[in-house]
């Protein structure tokens, strides 16, 4: 059966190399020579099976004592999750009835901004009230601007090509 080093940890690792260690020198020539010299070879390996039942044993319950830490632990994370869920909810709705309320002042405040602008009469200027607006001027003929009478419109002549007015004179040259 397999077991995951990354799990069991530190402890889990002086484990093994323990395991290792042992079954390296149960393994080794001297020892093996002497169960053979005694031809007690089913000894030998009845001892190499025992090395290997006890250590797989410790990693068993080691194995059974990290999970269950693990499990704690991933209680616990949930556990914390779902705390911080529950106080970003809260806040959330807490949020939520600020703005809620800012709205509701907002809109009670333009409602009665607008009710107070009905309510009072309307300013009329008296300058505007005396200017009188002239009618548009015909087609072809344009306003004044210090007469503001109708004048025709006076096309500018322009100069030839190869020619240009001359500011002073207002001739082509």
């Amino acid at each position: 059966m397999p077991f995951n080093l990354a799990i069991l940890g530190q402890e889990g690792r002086k484990l093994n190399s323990e395991w290792k260690n042992e079954l390296s020198k149960h393994a080794r020539y001297t020892v093996k020579n002497e169960y053979f010299k005694k031809q007690n070879m089913e000894a030998w390996y009845k001892k190499e099976q025992d090395i290997n039942n006890h250590y797989r044993k410790l990693i068993k319950e080691l194995e059974k004592k990290k999970k269950e830490e693990n499990k704690v632990a991933e209680q616990e994370r949930k556990e914390a999750e779902r705390l911080l869920k529950e106080a970003d909810k809260l806040l959330k709705e807490s949020e939520e009835k600020k703005k809620e309320e800012r709205k509701r002042a907002m809109k009670e405040k333009r409602e009665k901004k607008k009710e107070e602008l009905a309510n009072q009469p309307r300013r009329r200027s008296v300058r505007l009230a005396k200017k009188e607006k002239k009618p548009r001027c015909p087609k072809g003929t344009r306003r004044n601007k210090k007469s503001g009478n109708c004048e025709r419109k006076t096309e500018r002549k322009r100069c030839p090509n190869g020619t240009r007015k001359n500011k002073s004179t207002g001739n082509c040259e």
